[in-house]
């Protein structure tokens, strides 16, 4: 079984974590994997080499047609039975490549679909009708692709994982009660807003010693750093930049707080419960199926207000805090584990290798039967 993965980056962020996940869920399964790529050289690529995984380079090129080309060079040399893009903007390729050697393929849809095929524009559509199958990380996301007109047996949940932890994270009592942003600092996510919250709760509850962690970095950091100073919370605020290793961090924090405008399963927020952190968090894309009853509060979009009366609570109740935390780590565990992202790729993968013998009988790619 050879699976090669079409990505657009091996940069630090979700999408390309979640790479690393199915690669290890894939080695663990003993099926051959490997990566094709148009950037070279970035942050995770030495990670997936340890693996044992390789990673190919087709980006020398900026234009779409050359780089095609190159990956169905890169195919013909080392055939793959599936080809399956890591990012929606990849998507075009894995499909072309998939049609002109005969090989199936899969998307990917990591946000929430309408954001995804509005960014790319003209190809958005493209994006989303050209592979055989999809995958998706959310319900919502399946149910919009679907309502616009893409074949439900050909779309697949499958669910962002995340590591499992210690339950080693550390009791408020005795230190700084810590609020933390984790996340690119980019207009999707809206990290001026925790800035915003961090000046409400500072002025609501002086007598609570808090502290709030921004981890993360992006174009927007300066403006934060200038909205910062101009509230005076320098010495309220603190900016990590980007953390390689997020464990320590997590596990000194007592609430997660995300703000984003739109999203598809945030990683960030699974790790933060996984570590046992409560999530307060906007109501978008795959959000709610993650933070369930129990586990966090949720608020509509860009609603301050709601985002302070929610952190405040939090603070104020240990016991409703750290029940939170609790069924928020057990539910990540159950849900979420690289074993259960493991099952699930093996589902995918029978399915797809089933209905393509079916409709296209053995053909010249491979005689590798499906699972």
């Amino acid at each position: 079984m050879r699976i090669c993965f079409v990505t657009g980056t091996l940069g630090r962020g979700g999408a390309e974590r979640q790479l690393i996940y199915m690669l290890r869920a894939l080695v663990a399964e003993q099926i051959q994997a490997r990566v094709v790529c148009l950037t070279k050289g970035e942050a995770f690529e030495k990670e997936i080499r340890d693996l044992g995984v390789d990673v190919d380079h087709i980006g020398r090129s900026r234009g779409k047609l050359s780089r095609l080309a190159s990956l169905i060079f890169n195919l013909r040399e080392r055939p793959a039975d599936i080809l399956q893009s890591s990012h929606f903007y990849t998507n075009i390729y894995a499909a072309a490549a998939g049609r002109a050697l005969n090989v199936p393929s899969i998307g990917a849809i990591r946000n929430d679909l309408s954001s995804e095929i509005k960014s790319n524009g003209a190809w958005g559509r493209w994006q989303l009708s050209l592979p055989r199958s999809q995958i998706a990380n959310t319900n919502l996301a399946v149910e919009r692709a679907i309502a616009v007109g893409y074949a439900p047996n050909r779309i697949f949940l499958v669910r962002n994982a995340v590591e499992a932890t210690q339950n080693d994270f550390e009791s408020g009592h005795g230190r700084k009660f810590r609020l933390l942003f984790a996340g690119r600092l980019v207009e999707q996510k809206r990290p001026e807003l925790f800035i915003e919250l961090a000046r409400s709760l500072l002025r609501s509850l002086p007598d609570f010693d808090l502290e709030f962690i921004i981890a993360g970095d992006g174009p927007l950091r300066p403006r934060l750093e200038g909205l910062a100073d101009r509230y005076q919370l320098r010495s309220d605020i603190r900016f990590l930049g980007e953390r390689a290793i997020m464990a320590d961090v997590y596990t000194q924090a007592d609430v997660l707080v995300s703000t984003s405008a739109h999203e598809g399963t945030p990683n960030v927020i699974l790790e933060a419960m996984a570590h046992g952190l409560p999530v307060v968090a906007t109501r978008v894309g795959g959000v709610p199926e993650i933070v369930q009853d129990g586990c966090g509060i949720l608020v509509d979009t860009g609603d301050l207000d709601g985002l302070v009366n929610a952190a405040s609570t939090l603070i104020l109740d240990d016991r409703l805090r750290e029940g939170m935390g609790r069924r928020a780590r057990i539910h990540v565990m159950n849900e979420h584990s690289i074993d259960h992202l493991r099952k699930r790729l093996r589902d995918v993968y029978s399915s797809v290798l089933t209905r393509d013998w079916s409709e296209h009988g053995r053909s010249t790619r491979s005689q590798t039967a499906p699972f």
